[in-house]
């Protein structure tokens, strides 16, 4: 494969064999998911604004698959046979599994205690408890266990596939060009289907819906291709900047016309779903503005910003898997208080504590057993932590976990003062099944993140 065996110059030009624009990309984007779920947490979901919002930051999942593909094929097309053959296929299925499948079920299993938790006053805890197995094993089938679970399902269909897609790609040497386009009309036609026909739910959520390898197996594709000829694409990116950055305004218009156009007909949850032929422009279009910016960070010569964008794309599985636990806290913590409002300033405070309180709680889940099943991580030791961190770095974060220490003494005091509010709905939901529970456990349709 010889095409796919030759684009690791651009990895040594960047030192250590990293792509460093690749860390700075997985950092924004995985700050995008956390935003598009935050922002909407204060607001009842139906709301026109937050809508827009949500359309406007829906191009995370894409990315998120693509950047997925592209470093799985730079890692292991130069291991493969002239057959795109890898050595040990199987050892590849069981790795993947372990890294994405262990975390997918403990997940699972955390968000389901979590729902119990929430409807323990609404609803007998009783035949919950009876119908638990069972009620598991459909969580972990159709990908239901919370809003955001959906990724790992199709990222572990992707792992098992992953060897014979090496062949195909060795295979169709030459025509790849055409594997995109093919790719890009299946998209639309799936897309299109779910958007003005109808989206398989329940138990075929897996099998063709937005659990499956259909909903998004463009950017599966792209990302594969783009591994290969990253290089040529780096070039093309960095050499039409303005063409680039002119597209984001003019996609930014379509993408805003769509969903104000669809709003009469469809309502606010359809005519924002990120599952509508329109999202592939917009995804297409930020995908290459954040890989720009994502390039001008990893130019950046400061140890800061090498640590930070390093460590944080070492951390983003970690931060996407458990940010919607940490929200439904801050919500939880909100109402509490008395200060839950549908307010921008409680979604701005809402975005930031819930990224924050994330990385945390991942920094620190990384430094213990917990890591592998948790984060899909091995363990890091004191002595790797130091060599992430530049000296420079820990007056910042000395300075950051005081002050995260103040807000907390200060919520407990105030919580202390203000009584209980009563919940407004649309709030963070905690997805179990069909139904989501908020942070007040009253259960709520699943409007979030499908």
């Amino acid at each position: 494969m010889s095409d796919g065996s030759r684009v690791l110059s651009l990895a040594a030009a960047t030192g250590g064999g990293r792509l460093r624009q690749l860390d700075a990309l997985r950092v924004i984007t995985c700050l995008s998911v956390v935003a598009v779920h935050s922002i909407g947490g204060p607001y009842p979901p139906d709301v026109v604004g937050i809508g827009a919002a949500t359309s406007i930051l829906h191009y995370s999942r894409e990315i998120f698959f693509f950047v997925s593909a592209l470093v799985l094929v730079r890692t292991y097309v130069p291991r493969t046979g002239p057959d795109g053959r890898l050595p040990d296929e199987g050892a590849f299925r069981r790795r993947r599994l372990r890294l994405i499948g262990v975390p997918y079920l403990v997940w699972t299993t955390i968000y389901f205690v979590v729902w119990i938790w929430h409807v323990r006053t609404t609803q007998p805890v009783g035949p919950i408890i009876d119908d638990a197995p069972l009620r598991w094993v459909y969580l972990v089938v159709t990908g239901n266990g919370c809003y955001h679970m959906y990724f790992l399902l199709v990222t572990l269909q992707f792992a098992v596939i992953f060897p014979y897609f090496l062949r195909f790609l060795a295979r169709t040497r030459g025509h790849h060009g055409w594997v995109l386009a093919a790719s890009v009309v299946a998209q639309v036609a799936t897309l299109s289907v779910y958007h003005w026909v109808a989206l398989p739910d329940e138990g075929w959520r897996m099998v063709l819906g937005d659990s499956s390898l259909f909903a998004y197996q463009l950017w599966m594709v792209a990302g594969a291709l783009a591994g290969l000829y990253l290089e040529r694409l780096h070039d093309w990116l960095t050499n039409h900047k303005a063409l680039v950055i002119l597209a984001v305004p003019v996609a930014l218009i379509a993408l805003l016309w769509n969903y104000y156009s669809h709003i009469p007909s469809m309502g606010v949850l359809e005519a924002s779903t990120p599952l509508q032929p329109m999202m592939i422009v917009w995804s297409a279009v930020m995908l290459a503005a954040l890989y720009l910016l994502a390039d001008r960070f990893a130019a950046m010569e400061s140890a800061t910003a090498r640590a930070v964008f390093g460590y944080g794309a070492q951390l983003s599985f970690g931060v996407y898997l458990a940010h919607p636990l940490v929200l439904d806290l801050v919500l939880s913590m909100f109402r509490r208080i008395g200060v839950f409002a549908a307010s921008p300033w409680i979604a701005a405070v809402s975005f930031l504590l819930t990224a924050a309180g994330a990385v945390v709680l991942c920094t620190v889940l990384h430094r213990t057993r917990l890591a592998l099943p948790l984060l899909g991580r091995s363990r890091t030791d004191s002595g790797h932590m130091d060599r992430i961190w530049a000296p420079e770095l820990r007056p910042q974060l000395a300075a950051t976990s005081a002050l995260m220490l103040l807000v907390a003494a200060a919520v407990l005091v105030t919580y202390r003062q203000a009584p209980p509010v009563p919940a407004q709905p649309g709030g963070l939901a905690i997805t179990v099944g069909a139904e989501t529970a908020p942070p007040d456990g009253s259960v709520v349709r699943d409007v979030a993140g499908r």
